[in-house]
């Protein structure tokens, strides 16, 4: 009987893991629902900064207070913004800690991303779960 709860548990932790916001590239929603390179945003990661950060006063709201559970298009010219708070998480974060080494690999590739939308001359999706 014991066991059996033990892999619910499981079961229930991977799917909140798995669970969050994909960052893709497009000019239109289906170009960006059907893109092969992709950033995720954990849930996990997301709720962690929520905490540490709101109310402190960094400037993270553009990627802190987007929906979950919703899409939004980050357009060309707000792009920029993310950047800033890429490299600011990558410089806040740059520790030896488990979260800290999944927050600074996630504004890494999403840095990236970011980067490669602008030479694209495209949009960023935040498509939630």
């Amino acid at each position: 009987m014991i066991k059996i709860i033990i892999i619910t548990v499981i079961r229930i932790w991977d799917v909140i893991v798995i669970c969050g916001i994909d960052f893709a590239i497009g000019v239109t929603d289906k170009e960006a629902s059907k893109a092969e390179k992709y950033v995720h945003f954990n849930e996990r990661i997301h709720a962690y900064l929520l905490k540490k950060e709101k109310g402190y006063g960094n400037d993270f709201n553009l990627l802190l207070n987007l929906d979950p559970y919703l899409q939004t298009i980050i357009y060309r010219d707000k792009i920029p913004d993310l950047i800033v708070i890429c490299v600011a998480l990558i410089n806040k974060y740059n520790l030896s800690g488990e979260k800290e080494q999944e927050i600074t690999t996630f504004a890494q590739e999403l840095k990236e991303l970011c980067e490669f939308a602008i030479k694209q001359k495209k949009h960023i999706y935040a498509i939630g779960d």
